[in-house]
């Protein structure tokens, strides 16, 4: 199965399990896309990304490696891969992994629903967001090598 099909089929997976109220499992994979679509800014803004990315593990470093060391140089990253958005998905996923681990210490799944409600709406949207800015960015950085 080719990266781009895997990525089509993660993403319907994750707007059907939004819409069928299944919202931990949308928290799920919109957390994955989003981590996937970092992994591919750092990956293209560097000639060894993917060695870089061995180095990294967890969202939050990355997040915090594209705040810190490609913003101030790279203005097509600057453009497309706004500071403003990378806060808006850091603070979605501190909310979600407080949740997470505190699932089993709410009152009842009426209350895990509801707080899930809110948090995957939330991050089928910055999956969206962060995927459509990265696919601009990546042929920005492809156009530079050419």
């Amino acid at each position: 199965m080719s990266k781009t099909k895997l990525y089509e089929d993660l993403h319907d997976r994750m707007t059907q399990a939004k819409n069928s109220q299944y919202y931990l499992e949308s928290c799920w994979i919109a957390y994955g896309i989003i981590e996937d679509r970092l992994n591919s800014t750092i990956r293209h803004a560097y000639d060894r990304g993917e060695e870089l990315l061995e180095t990294m593990r967890g969202m939050q470093r990355k997040i915090d490696h594209i705040k810190d060391k490609i913003h101030p140089n790279d203005h097509d990253c600057v453009k497309t891969v706004h500071k403003y958005l990378l806060g808006e998905i850091e603070d979605w996923k501190d909310r979600r992994n407080d949740l997470m681990h505190d699932i089993a210490e709410v009152a009842s799944f009426e209350e895990v629903q509801s707080k899930t409600r809110s948090l995957s709406r939330e991050g089928v949207d910055l999956a969206d967001d962060i995927a459509n800015r990265v696919r601009k960015y990546k042929g920005k950085a492809r156009n530079r090598i050419n």
